[in-house]
């Protein structure tokens, strides 16, 4: 929840809730207030995640705006986010996580709002609705993983296709998921190797202020023509560029 509201925040998003937030039942025996009230031995480690999530949750409950006190048109807040035509961010329950859901309303219109629960959902309703772009996207989704995508060139990534953009996506959710570079190096998905120019003249990283860096490459699947450029550092892999049409992965 935590990071779906830092999204928010980034965004300048505006998230209605209803003014009965806080005493709404969250688990099977505990309201939201109760959690907040909640005390016990913590473990010291996790005495700083906990007070912060402790003040971002009290600041979601009592905070304006909330839509039961603008209107009283509606009796939930999926049926609220139909009325005006948006979507939803839920607490974690199966009936919910990260899905589409039909809402049809008194002149029996079916309105769809989406239901998010994890942040790589959010993220891809928020791009779906063009309210973030791409890079956007991508640097959410991987911050603090194995990738690091603050160097990636951007107008390499805006030549993609649609179906480029998913295969890139999945590629990179593969990438993370793999449990050791090893697996990484010899999965024939990717086809991971080194980038060796013919020559200094025909280095383009070099070009790009990259000479001294040993650059790697991998593709996104073992048909696809998309390939991703970088190095690595340490256990972090900095993607620089993406390309579709060999002109740099020919060279090298």
């Amino acid at each position: 929840m935590s990071r779906n509201m830092k999204i928010l925040k980034e965004r300048n998003l505006i998230l209605y809730k209803h003014s009965s937030l806080y005493a709404r039942t969250v688990t099977n025996e505990l309201s939201l207030m109760d959690l907040q009230n909640s005390k016990g031995n913590i473990l010291p480690e996790y005495r700083d995640v906990l007070r912060k999530w402790k003040r971002d949750l009290s600041m979601l409950t009592t905070s304006p705006p909330f839509w039961d006190t603008e209107s009283q048109k509606c009796e939930d807040s999926i049926s609220e986010a139909a009325r005006r035509n948006t979507d939803v961010i839920s607490f974690q329950h199966p009936d919910y996580e990260d899905k589409e859901l039909k809402v049809v309303d008194s002149e029996y219109n079916t309105h769809i709002v989406y239901s998010s629960v994890t942040t790589n959902h959010l993220l891809t309703i928020l791009l779906m609705r063009k309210v973030i772009d791409f890079l956007y996207f991508l640097r959410t989704r991987y911050t603090g993983k194995r990738l690091v995508l603050e160097q990636l060139d951007m107008e390499s990534v805006k030549k993609l296709q649609k179906s480029e953009l998913v295969e890139l996506t999945q590629a990179l959710d593969r990438f993370e998921s793999m449990d050791s570079w090893r697996d990484i190096c010899i999965d024939p998905f990717f086809y991971y190797k080194s980038y060796q120019p013919v020559s200094k003249k025909k280095n383009y990283f070099a070009n790009m202020g990259f000479g001294e860096k040993d650059i790697d490459k991998f593709r996104c699947g073992q048909h696809s023509q998309v390939r991703c450029f970088g190095y690595r550092e340490g256990e972090k892999f900095h993607i620089l560029m993406v390309e579709r049409d060999h002109s740099v992965s020919d060279t090298g």
